[in-house]
Formats: structure tokens, sequence, C-alpha cells
């Protein structure tokens, strides 16, 4: 054989070694995606490791135990002693039924399952949304750690609700993108879920809100819109389909419009201090670099990304949001630029050198993930973050109490999942699905003591008042006629005058709750 263009001879050898040489340079991009995804993950797993159990789990799976035993929904308040509003929309109960599903058949930990899968479900249709508005895989991935950091508020603990609506919020950006190539069929798509979404979580407003950014998008770069206004109409219209009827338009227009100043979660992103300004910060300065570059018209998904931003600027809680919408969007600006074009060609060019750097990063961070034991779910009493009445209530149970218990805005859920019907709570975090924003605010000034306290404690038929021991009002109320009858390292219960109850010692003991 010979090379005619070259004029020389061919060692026939030599063929079969470049053509796998040849093939090894084919599955570099494989082999860097995976690279990839694993350093990624490996990062989130890392900054999510400590799986604590969300506070709201407990009313969520305590609302489908006792329906189940009522044989119908529970529209009425049956927790609290103190009163509460009718009927009681529960916007999650979807969430609680399928949390209470799981761990009825498969145990606790079926829901760190359904965190990891989740989370990976966002991460894949993300990408697959960004590629399809043409962002090369590598310019995705070096952008991604930014994304990651901001969504993993929303992970923190297991399993919120609300992750649900963030796998929406992807779904409906890959969805968009298909209606911009000419896609029809997502329709169906689109009106198959999203009853689903009304049902899990009241965060289904965010999916009428983005298709209504759509069409208006569609609208302004002349694109056809009219049949997305057939299509936002029978959305609005598919949110009657939940059980509570006309009654949650009216429960969900209230809890959009409530300030809610005393959950931490709803303040803006700078309560959170400089670490996470800078990185949403960098986040909005990228996307406008970019933005200015190529044009608005070229930036497709641009109002979403606008407005999620907006909402996580004001409400740190919604910041998973701005993520999605930030990754799934954004590295489609950043290729259409000259610094797209230089992290593609310098992947492709520093295969090995990219390949060490993610292998070192996921062995890093798995490492970290590890250490904190990724695996397993936390219902902790002595804890940094979050502390649960463990100890507390095993005493209750163990004296048979029954009777009403004032709790923390926090803990009365754990309680209610555990003590109920032999014990009735004050509060829980369900906020407005059962309590008026004025009790709830009474309920936060009473454990801080403030003026009116006592008034508080003796409005209604208290017999026992759980209390952290790091809030102020543990100091005053051992000045009262109340008896401590409790007491560990975190928690007291003082009971009311005239009930009496063994008194327990336990600061030299150490809990840890179960799930669940």
């Amino acid at each position: 054989m010979e090379d005619i263009c070259a004029g020389r001879a061919i060692d026939p050898q030599y063929v079969p070694a470049r053509v796998a040489g040849d093939r090894i340079q084919d599955r570099r991009p494989r082999w860097l995606r995976f690279a990839a995804y694993a350093a990624l993950m490996s990062f989130f797993v890392s900054l999510t490791a400590y799986n604590l159990v969300d506070v709201d789990i407990w009313h969520e799976m305590a609302l489908i135990r006792e329906s189940l035993r009522a044989g119908h929904l529970l529209t009425r308040d049956i927790f609290a002693y103190t009163p509460t509003v009718y009927p009681s929309i529960h916007h999650e109960w979807g969430a609680g039924l399928v949390a209470y599903g799981l761990t009825h058949w498969f145990g606790g930990n079926a829901i760190l399952i359904i965190k990891y899968l989740i989370a990976t479900l966002i991460g894949i249709v993300s990408l697959r949304c960004a590629e399809s508005l043409g962002a090369d895989v590598q310019v995705w991935a070096v952008l991604c750690p930014i994304a990651i950091y901001l969504s993993q508020f929303g992970f923190l603990s297991v399993v919120r609700a609300q992750v649900y609506t963030f796998l929406f919020t992807a779904c409906c950006f890959w969805l968009f993108e298909q209606d911009r190539r000419g896609g029809r069929r997502w329709w169906i798509a689109w009106l198959c879920i999203f009853p689903v979404w009304v049902n899990i979580h009241g965060g289904f407003v965010v999916g009428i809100g983005l298709l209504a950014l759509h069409t208006l998008e569609q609208a302004i770069h002349r694109q056809p819109f009219r049949y997305l206004l057939f299509l936002l109409a029978g959305t609005v219209i598919e949110v009657f389909i939940n059980p509570f009827g006309t009654a949650y338009f009216a429960y969900i227009a209230r809890a959009l419009t409530m300030s809610r100043p005393q959950i931490q979660e709803w303040r803006p992103v700078w309560a959170y201090g400089l670490w996470w300004t800078s990185i949403f910060l960098a986040a909005v300065a990228i996307t406008i670099c970019s933005v200015v570059k190529i044009g608005v018209r070229r930036a497709s998904g641009l109002l979403m990304v606008i407005a999620t931003g907006f909402e996580a600027t004001l409400h740190c809680k919604l910041m998973p949001l701005f993520a999605i919408a930030w990754i799934s969007h954004v590295p489609s600006y950043i290729q259409q630029t000259p610094a797209g074009e230089w992290i593609t060609a310098f992947t492709r060019r520093r295969f090995a050198f990219v390949l060490s750097v993610c292998l070192l990063v996921t062995t890093i961070y798995l490492a970290d993930a590890v250490r904190w034991k990724f695996w397993r779910l936390r219902v902790p009493q002595a804890s940094t973050t979050f502390a649960y009445p463990v100890g507390a209530v095993e005493y209750l149970r163990e004296q048979g109490f029954v009777g009403n218990l004032m709790v923390p805005f926090h803990t009365g859920a754990y309680v209610s999942w555990k003590l109920y019907p032999s014990v009735k709570v004050s509060v829980d975090s369900r906020y407005e699905v059962a309590y008026s924003e004025e009790w709830v605010d009474r309920t936060f000034r009473f454990y801080n003591a403030d003026a009116g306290w006592w008034e508080t404690l003796t409005a209604y038929s208290t017999d026992l008042v759980l209390v952290p021991r790091i809030m102020p009002v543990a100091r005053v109320i051992q000045q009262s006629n109340w008896q401590m009858v409790y007491e560990d390292r975190e928690f007291e219960i003082f009971a009311r005058p005239g009930l009496t109850l063994p008194i327990a010692d336990r600061t030299s003991d150490s809990f840890a709750g179960v799930f669940p």
C-alpha cells in the first residue's frame, strides 16, 4: 500500500494503530463528560451531605396518616388546641402523600433516595435545555458549580416539597425550548404534568408565571404565540383539579401576599452574608456581560432568568429557581461569546489536564461527603442548625401525657407526628395553612419574651410549655409559678400550676431521633 499524497510507503501495522488512536480521540468527549458529571455530583453531595429531615415533612405525613384514618382528606385542623383557620388548605398534601407512601412501604431512607434522584434529574434536564439552546457541555460544566452552590439552599433538608417545584421548573425550560424549535407535542406533556404539580406543591404558580413569560417573549420576538394564550388559559383552569375547589385560589392569593418576617429563608439574599451575596452577584454579572456581548434577541429565556433573579434577590428561599433558570439558559449565552469558544477549545486541547482536575475534584468532595455520611438521615437534638425535642418527646410518651403543649414554631409538626392524638400543639410550621399571622407572630414574641408574653401563655388552655434553653423566655418563665418538670441540654418543659408530673433531669444524656 502506498500513500499517494506523500509518495511513500505506509507500514501496514500503522493503519490499525492510527484507527485505535482515532477511536481514543472519539471517546475523549465522552470521558470528559462523565468526569465532569462525577465532579459536579460530588460537589453537590458534599454541600448537602448533612441530611437534616425537614421540619415540614412531619406535618405533611401526619395529615396523610390522619386523613387515611378519617377516610377523606382533612380540611379542618385537628392538631392544634389554639384557634386555626378554616378550611385548612394544605398545598403540600401531595408531597405528604408521596413521603408517607414511600416511608411506609420502603422505609425512611426512601426520601433520601428521592432527594438525590430529583437533584440528578434537574441536572440532566437543565443540561439538555442548555445543549438544545446551543451550549457545549464544557461551558455548562464550568458554570455549573455556581448554580449548584446557589441551589444548595433548597436541598439542605430532606425532602422539602419545594424540590418537586424545582424539578417541574427545569422541565418547563426544556419544554419551552421545544416550543421555540417548532414542536407542539409538548402541550400534551404540559397539560398532563401540571395537575400533578398543582396537588404536590403550591409552587405551581411558578409554572403559570413562566408560561406567561414565555408567551410574552415569543410575542416580543414576533414568533407564533396566540396558541400559547389558549394553553395559558387551560393551565389556569387545571388549577381547579384539586381537592379544595375554588377555596384553593383564595388560599394561594393569601399565601403569595404574606411577608413572613419571622422566617429566615424568606429574607433577601444579602441577609445571608457576603459570600452568598458575592456568588449571586457573580452569576448576575456573568449574565449581564454575556447578554451585552450577544444582544438581547439572541438570549433565549432571558425574561425568565430576570424574573427568577429578581425573586431570589428578595427571598433566598427562591434562589434555587434562579439557579435552575440560570444554568439552563446562560451557558448558551456564554457559548456565543469568545469566552465560550475559548472554554470549548481549551478543554479539547488540554484534555489530560482537564480530566485530571475533574478526577481530583471528585476525589476531594466525595471524601468530604463520606466524612459527613451523606447516606444518613438526621433528626438531631444537638445541632448548630436546628434541634428537635427528641428527649422531651420521649419523656412525654413515657409519662403517657395527654393534654396541650405550647411549642416553638419549628417543632410543633414533629411533636404532632410523634404524639398525636394524645398531645395537641399550639402552633407548627404550617403557618398560613392552619394559623393566622397574628397568632404565629404572637408565638414568636412569646419565645422572645417580648412584652405581653405572659398573656400568650395564659390565653388558651395550655398544660405544658416546651422551651428551648437558648430562647429568652427560658429565663423569665423560671420566675413564674410554672414548674420545671423536665430538662436536658437543649430543652425544658414547664407545667402549669396544679399539674403534677415526675421531675426528670436528663442533662447528662444525649438524644438522636429517628425517621419516621
